[in-house]
């Protein structure tokens, strides 16, 4: 019996290595030996810019300043006010002024974002919609690096790179903003070496280009539309690309509830999408090991932990002198240990990195789990409240 619970921890703690290290490890490999040549030329192609609001009185006039100082420039803005009740809609007419560039179109039932983004993108006529949020500031050459992706006629999204802005130490959400700045960057590494390799499986929607001839809208309830826009793309056999010169900037969420929320609805709808057949690129082996390894396997990650633990711990009760299996399990525990004084840390206002990384990978494996158990109660995700910005 011991034997078995020997295999079932190595089989659960290898595949958690394999996701955190082993996978990005491999495709830097790769990708060094299959290089693919960086995009430098822009296609002669005219972009829209849909930019989905909801109650973002805060910082719509910010977005419209920051589109003025884009170079290029898009070639029409469409700002979709999407049921706001704390004056989104006036702040955005007074910044907007007479620029003939820019409108903004009210909707006074709030759909969602996935609603939002279908009915803007009806509304514009560019050859490349650029889909934005209204509170992430581009840098100023974002769109010439995104559409120079589109040069290659075989890609149909293309998304940049989400950075937060450094972080005060004296705001509360400090902890919070370093500990997702840390995230990002480990995702645009992946990113990077996938889009590399021909295509990557993720996409951020807060700056996402697609071409319009591969728009075909999106489906009413989704959720992660980011993320449908991408898998639907590969499934059927066009590529996305990460552009990794194209930076925008947004600030991190103040309050660790906030992040909660938007976690767990995030993980929510990566549960839902993997349900769907629509997504999965089953005609493209290398596609679907990407797939698998980057976003499928991170919904399975909270099963493995505590699997791999209560394996671990049958293992050493049964054979207490089998020593590697005694380091495993203090290892784990360990791990345990120093997420714990993470959230004290957390608690404290205290920066202590090593603990909050552990705490940082633990409590987005416990966002999953959550989120798996919202899916099975039923809960609709569809709109969500955001923080004050």
């Amino acid at each position: 019996m011991s034997g078995f619970f020997e295999a079932l921890t190595l089989l659960c703690l290898g595949v958690q290595l394999y996701h955190y290290a082993g996978y990005p490890l491999l495709l830097g490999l790769l990708a060094r030996r299959h290089r693919r040549p960086a995009a430098d030329a822009a296609p002669d192609q005219s972009v829209s810019m849909v930019i989905c609001a909801h109650n973002e009185a805060g910082v719509i006039a910010e977005k419209v300043a920051n589109c003025r100082l884009l170079d290029p420039a898009p070639d029409e803005i469409v700002i979709i006010d999407d049921g706001s009740t704390d004056g989104t809609a006036a702040i955005a007419a007074a910044a907007i002024g007479s620029d003939d560039r820019i409108r903004m179109v009210g909707k006074s039932v709030r759909g969602g974002k996935s609603a939002a983004m279908t009915y803007g993108a009806g509304l514009t006529r560019g050859d490349i919609i650029l889909f934005s949020d209204a509170s992430e500031m581009y840098e100023r050459q974002a769109i010439r690096w995104l559409v120079a992706e589109f040069a290659d006629q075989s890609v149909a999204v293309v998304s940049g790179s989400h950075r937060l802005k450094p972080p005060n130490p004296n705001e509360p959400g400090y902890l919070v903003g370093t500990t997702e700045g840390l995230y990002w960057r480990y995702e645009d590494f992946i990113r990077r070496k996938e889009s590399a390799l021909g295509a990557t499986v993720a996409s951020v929607g807060s700056m996402l280009a697609m071409r319009r001839t591969d728009w075909h809208g999106l489906p009413p309830g989704t959720v992660n539309d980011d993320a449908w826009l991408t898998m639907t793309a590969l499934a059927r056999g066009r590529n996305v690309r990460f552009a990794h010169r194209a930076i925008s900037w947004e600030k991190s969420n103040d309050h660790p509830r906030d992040e909660h929320v938007r976690r767990r609805r995030i993980a929510a709808g990566r549960v839902l999408l993997i349900l769907k057949p629509e997504v999965w690129p089953l005609r493209r082996p290398v596609v679907l090991a990407a797939f698998l390894s980057h976003k499928v396997l991170r919904l399975a990650l909270p099963l493995f932990m505590i699997v791999g633990g209560i394996a671990n711990l049958g293992a050493v009760l049964l054979n207490p002198d089998h020593r590697l299996f005694v380091v495993l399990l203090l290892l784990q525990l360990a791990v345990a240990g120093l997420a714990l004084l993470g959230r004290i840390g957390l608690g404290l206002g205290r920066k202590w990195k090593l603990p909050h990384l552990a705490y940082h990978v633990v409590y987005s494996n416990l966002m999953v789990l959550l989120a798996i158990l919202d899916v099975l109660a039923g809960r609709s995700f569809l709109k969500w409240e955001k923080p004050d910005r």
